[in-house]
């Protein structure tokens, strides 16, 4: 898969059911709470649209994410937060007759002690096997073949849910190229998902007056960073401003902040 495509795959994962040629998988995101030493189950439904019986596998990956959400899909166990000894799938191989369904185990298995306070994460891929037989040329014998057709992504996520070890930080607030528009980077420090917001606080220093503008969301995972971009307002005045850009992370935290001089000519 190109980098291009590894990106996209990312961005539709939010969708609660995908759909690849003639198969469809949901949830397409499962989010494990588990605490140390905890097993917990939930379960895939894959169903065959096709008019004819399909051989399916499933493969657990490792992923890593650039600042600018950007995938890039590793070999399991390759990662310091793989999945790989902590998850299990029942069963990896199955056949679908044409509009049969099925549920698909996946299991997660928390080690006891501070090991199973990590937050670890993996993308399981759903697809469609086809066997092919191909006739070579040089002797006429058949040889056996596999044609691994598109997948579909389910991103597995296990994160404490009493863990407490939240930070995130924001720096490099700054102009871009495209006038109006700032950027700042996000950084998780912490070790669990954080869902944050950062939103601008525009102050005109001539004549005092303060706007407080909508808040952009992320999801950061631990030790990731990304690049936020964020539109200042068509309509200011000409003048100078001060402008705050402001992180809310956690409602245990308190908020984190960066400033900057900006002036509209």
């Amino acid at each position: 898969m190109t980098k291009q495509l590894l990106s996209t795959l990312l961005l539709i994962l939010s969708f609660s059911a995908l759909e690849a040629q003639n198969f469809e998988v949901a949830p397409t995101r499962l989010d494990f709470n588990l605490e140390p030493g905890q097993n917990g189950r939930m379960q895939l439904n894959i169903i065959n649209h096709a008019s004819s019986p399909k051989d399916y596998t499933i493969n657990l990956s490792d992923f890593v994410v650039d600042s600018l959400n950007n995938v890039d899909y590793k070999p399991v166990g390759s990662t310091q937060r793989t999945l790989e000894s902590w998850l299990s799938i029942s069963p990896t191989f199955f056949t679908l007759q044409p509009n049969e369904s099925t549920k698909i185990d996946i299991t997660i298995s928390t080690p006891a002690g501070e090991e199973g306070n990590a937050t670890k994460w993996g993308t399981l891929f759903i697809q469609e096997v086809e066997e092919q037989n191909e006739m070579l040329a040089a002797d006429k014998s058949t040889k056996a073949g596999i044609i691994i057709n598109p997948s579909i992504g389910v991103y597995v996520i296990q994160s404490p849910a009493s863990g407490q070890n939240e930070s995130a930080t924001i720096s490099n607030f700054r102009e871009t190229a495209q006038s109006g528009t700032l950027a700042a980077d996000i950084k998780n420090t912490g070790d669990k998902v954080l869902m944050a917001k950062v939103s601008l606080i525009v102050s005109n220093l001539q004549t005092a007056e303060e706007n407080t503008l909508e808040a952009v969301e992320i999801n950061l995972l631990p030790g990731v960073k990304k690049t936020v971009e964020l539109k200042l307002p068509d309509n200011m005045l000409p003048g100078d401003y001060s402008i705050t850009a402001v992180l809310d992370y956690s409602p245990n935290k308190d908020l984190e902040g960066a400033l900057l001089d900006y002036t509209v000519k």
